[in-house]
């Protein structure tokens, strides 16, 4: 019957219903992959899903828990008893059109595994009910999770809410659609949680939840290194990874340098083990028409990536030793894993392939979606397969993709189904269940020490959660004596307690290993003054012990602003001037010193004097502060900013500060093609823009076309006017506003272009 269905919609005898994803221009959908070659798309059941697998030598995958334990599952944390709660977002696409999704389905459940056998065997549902939940992270005395809007706190007395749900923020996930909206909830190794989709952190201090800004990361998972680096992607990109601590360089609000510091780690070529017609644009083929081409012509496989979504940096137990520290990341349309090795020279981060054209893990199951990875309390990896059809959300879905989607019942059934997976080496050892929060005092302390970076990344979120002073002795002491991460977690460990002292840190800022005295010099930042000044001499003598500790350095005597340090940090910046981000870091830290420092400073770097002017003249404030508009202008402005950040989602591309989300948009903020003419930024909003780009005279190349919102009917003439509007007076932006009539004008005059992107040359 498939074969009959689908020749009867290429003939357009069945009706074909518009879908949003759909563009103006793409009239040529016809598939590009024979019939003959797509294999049906059965259910199967799990012994037969393990059937389908392809995984690299030495490896095996098993089944932890599988349904009807748990449904849909998007992601997961583990509680110091090692018990796993999950989101299970049931209520995602329960059809091809996505009718009922905004009936809270989900749930938060809790999967126990009673007898160490590796599965689990126990069930309990904490919350449900729950509006596509997306996030979880687990503490002793409560969850915080994210649902589709909120960002919520509920107590718990064991597996057992504990009183109401407390609505932290009710909008904390802002406007948009469930594929761009916060997730992740990722503690930090500096005690902060970090998300992706998101410009906020968070974290608990005194029981009270503090919310404020970082660097805006990602689309769908977040992830760590041993050092406190932080490592996401967005769809058609596997893994960046960032060579900074978080917020390093953002400590003076007057001054807001453009800097780089994320590397995107290997290619993003996919290697799949089945034909993927399924995907959204592989119609996109020079026979149809079409310069791009999205499915390998001669293997009807996907090029490149279009769905990766969340990754770990495996740092467990189980795997052989060279594989500590790589980046697994989940391509959930391609059915597969990829395995990224990581790799560092002098700070900087790069990455490449592991397993060449092979994938770590692969699948024939059309219906196998990875979605997210995690380090196991086992020392395995562990991969959560959503199990569902659909991935696609109806907002991007194309008349194509539902007609393959349909073609195969890939639609049906709605729910019912997900699973989690072990990976594991056959050759390593898997890790004994130990419930880290059952353990006291120095016992607890030495699981930091494991060699299992869930055991010590656990261990210090118990040790933060119960503040004991009678372990204080015992992390000062590890502090300055033990294995370098052991250290690192010593100290921030005592950070997250309340109990950083200078003294914790004098050993680890001497020591030769540059981690170690790079994140001893960052725990400064958040030293109390009078304790940061009792490291006043030390830290002027102090040298880096590698090129990429100077920007830590420089950052920490720019905040103590004595005389002795700003000559030391004058010095610094002149012996370390090939350092990177010295500079930003210099003037992240010189907030307040500004105009003490610029005698120092080298007369002939004519950026970095603006910068200290800027800071002196503007010290207090955060620069900017809105636009400088009034009536009607304001209020297309105030529409603009909700425009923005919601329905036209067009801060997932280019940042919620304006500053540009790497290898996707190119900043807003500064920018020449938003401040000039305002014909041509109505232009390119109408009709889309291909890259290259070059914007403050740096070039940008994205890896996908920026879309063209003229050519969907939601977006008015008064929307895109408001849009304009609202990014030519943001930030450090201050242009003229703009007016429908405008906009209006110019749809007219360019209507026979029909949404075909604008290149640069072309608007110049």
């Amino acid at each position: 019957m498939r074969p009959h269905f689908l020749a009867a919609v290429l003939l357009g005898t069945l009706p074909v219903p518009a879908q949003q994803g759909d563009r103006d221009g793409h009239d040529n959908m016809a598939p590009v992959v024979p019939e003959s070659e797509i294999p049906p798309s059965p259910v199967l059941s799990v012994e037969d899903a393990l059937k389908s697998f392809e995984i690299a030598p030495g490896f095996v995958i098993e089944p932890v828990a599988t349904e009807p334990m748990v449904e849909k599952p998007v992601c997961l944390d583990f509680d110091p008893a090692g018990r796993i709660w999950v989101c299970e977002m049931r209520g995602y696409m329960p059809d091809i059109d996505g009718k009922g999704e905004n009936i809270p389905e989900g749930r938060i459940s809790v999967l126990e595994d009673s007898d160490g056998d590796g599965k689990t065997d126990k069930k309990t549902v904490f919350l449900d009910k729950v509006l596509l939940p997306r996030a979880v992270t687990v503490f002793e005395d409560g969850i915080l999770f994210l649902d589709e809007h909120r960002l919520c706190w509920v107590k718990r007395d064991g597996l057992k809410p504990a009183g109401e749900i407390e609505v932290i923020d009710g909008k904390f996930n802002g406007g948009g659609n469930v594929e761009h909206k916060p997730n992740g909830l990722l503690p930090g190794l500096d005690n902060w949680l970090y998300l992706a989709k998101s410009d906020k952190r968070l974290r608990r201090i005194d029981g009270k939840w503090i919310i404020e800004p970082t660097a805006f990361r990602g689309q769908w998972g977040i992830a760590r290194d041993d050092w406190g680096r932080l490592y996401h992607n967005h769809n058609s990109a596997f893994l960046f990874g960032e060579s900074l601590a978080p917020n390093l360089l953002t400590a003076n609000p007057a001054v807001k340098p453009k800097y780089n510091d994320t590397a995107a780690l290997g290619n993003n070529r996919t290697w799949p083990i089945r034909v993927t017609p399924a995907v959204n644009r592989a119609y996109m083929d020079r026979k149809n028409g079409y310069k791009e081409q999205t499915l390998d012509p001669k293997t009807h496989k996907l090029i490149n990536t279009t769905a990766s979504a969340g990754m770990t940096v495996y740092r467990g137990t189980n795997f052989p030793k060279d594989w500590y520290g790589t980046g697994f990341t989940c391509e959930s349309v391609a059915n597969l894993v990829k395995a990224i090795e990581i790799e560092e020279k002098d700070g900087k981060l790069s990455g490449r392939h592991r397993l060449g054209e092979k994938e770590f893990l692969a699948s024939t199951d059309e219906r196998f979606r990875p979605v997210n990875a995690y380090t196991a309390p086992d020392g395995s990896l562990y991969v959560v397969d959503m199990y569902h059809g659909i991935i696609q959300h109806k907002t991007y879905q194309t008349s194509y993709l539902r007609e393959q989607h349909l073609a195969r019942g890939l639609d049906k059934p709605a729910f019912g189904h997900g699973r989690i997976y072990r990976v594991r080496s056959k050759s390593g050892k898997i890790e004994p269940k130990v419930d880290i929060a059952a353990l006291q005092g120095l016992d607890l302390v030495k699981m930091l020490m494991h060699p299992n970076a869930w055991h010590r990344e656990t261990a210090q979120r118990v040790l933060v959660d119960r503040k004991d002073a009678a372990t204080v002795p015992f992390l000062a002491k590890l502090a300055a004596n033990g294995d370098p991460v052991a250290r690192v977690h010593a100290f921030w460990t005592l950070e997250g307690m309340g109990e950083l002292k200078a003294d914790h840190l004098v050993a680890p800022l001497k020591d030769k290993n540059p981690k170690v005295q790079s994140s001893a010099l960052w725990a400064c930042t958040r030293l109390a003054p009078a304790e940061l000044s009792k490291l006043d001499k030390g830290l002027v003598a102090l040298k880096p012990a590698a090129p990429e500790a100077a920007p830590y350095l420089a950052r920490v005597l720019g905040s103590i602003g004595t005389p002795d340090a700003l000559d030391a940090l004058a010095k610094l910046m002149k012996d370390e001037s090939k350092a990177r981000f010295i500079r930003e870091a210099a003037i992240s830290g010189l907030h307040g010193h500004e105009a003490d420092f610029k005698p120092l400073a080298d007369a002939k770097d004519k950026g970095f004097i603006a910068w200290l002017d800027q800071g002196a003249k503007d010290a207090a404030t955060k620069g900017p502060q809105g636009p400088s508009l009034k009536g009607d202008q304001l209020a297309s402005w105030e529409r603009g900013k909700a425009l923005f950040a919601g329905e036209a989602v067009c801060f997932s591309c280019h940042g919620p500060d304006g500053s540009g989300v790497q290898a996707l948009g190119p900043p807003l903020d500064g920018s020449e093609w938003v401040t000039g003419k305002p014909e041509v930024l109505i232009k390119i909003m109408l009709h889309g823009m291909t890259g290259p780009v070059t914007v403050a005279g740096e070039t940008y190349t994205t890896t996908a076309d920026m879309p063209a919102l003229g050519m969907n009917p939601m977006f008015t003439d008064q929307k895109l006017a408001d849009i304009a509007t609202y990014v030519r007076n943001e930030w450090s932006n201050k242009a003229p506003a703009v007016a429908p009539k405008l906009v209006k004008e110019l749809r007219e005059s360019t209507k026979d272009r029909s949404g075909r992107p604008w290149t640069a040359g072309e608007l110049k």
